[in-house]
């Protein structure tokens, strides 16, 4: 393989790795009451469902990657009951910070389509998610496209008392529309026009995050550097001209 070959493959391997080296490690602990489903898609739909809970009283935790351009997408539904509610923590293991379900580069939206929620992850739930949040994006549905949510009470609180493995600083939140309480739509059975969808983009940056302390360098830049490196490496190898 010639010079320029080598340089090409290399630069190809590097880029490949930079690629790589954006998409970020995710763990969440989170809770809804009364049920939920978690998926991850793009501006423009879901693409991959994460999981699923109906019982508001035991926290799941989940791992997955995410994409630059990706999003979180959340559908959830209450029972209209006493008390309603999202609280979760987000860890992002890649770049070194939390972000809880009350930052507030979450949005939601209001469906207006009562019961069943698509929580099972087929390609026709996927479907159905993918479709409202079009509508969402268009600004076609019961709270006229994405929306801001309200924060209630914090982790701890009553109705629920203290979530296990959830941070006491993560708040539960929900979304003020229908009959809920416009204060604190967490607080007394209410219907916001469910079911709902909370999303939160990829690349947003957290209200209050928590820095790496080890100041590594990100892979991504390593791997940008290694690219120029072999670019000025094949530019002084290159040979004299006759």
């Amino acid at each position: 393989m010639n010079l320029l070959g080598k340089t090409l493959t290399g630069c190809a391997v590097a880029a490949l790795w930079a690629g790589a080296a954006n998409a970020s490690m995710i763990t969440v602990s989170m809770t809804v009451d009364n049920s939920y489903a978690l998926y991850t898609g793009t501006l423009d739909g879901a693409t991959t469902f994460i999981g699923s809970d109906g019982n508001w009283p035991t926290v799941e935790t989940y791992h997955f990657t995410l994409s630059p351009g990706d999003y979180i997408y959340v559908v959830t539904d209450s029972d209209k009951s006493t008390a309603q509610g999202f609280l979760a923590q987000f860890n992002n293991l890649t770049d070194g910070y939390t972000f809880y379900s009350q930052d507030p580069q979450w949005q939601v939206t209001a469906t207006g389509l009562g019961g069943a929620a698509p929580y099972s992850g087929s390609v026709s739930d996927i479907g159905l998610l993918t479709r409202e949040i079009l509508n969402a994006n268009a600004g076609n549905n019961a709270s006229g496209g994405w929306t801001n949510f309200t924060t209630g009470n914090s982790n701890g609180a009553s109705p629920w008392g203290a979530m296990g493995g959830i941070d006491p600083d993560a708040s539960w939140v929900w979304y003020a529309g229908g009959n809920c309480n416009t204060a604190n739509p967490t607080i007394g059975g209410c219907d916001a026009g469910e079911w709902l969808v909370f999303r939160i983009a990829a690349a947003a940056t957290p209200d209050n995050p928590v820095p790496d302390s080890h100041g590594v360098p990100e892979p991504a830049s390593i791997a940008l550097f290694g690219l120029g490196m072999l670019g000025l490496a094949a530019f002084r190898r290159r040979p004299a001209a006759n």
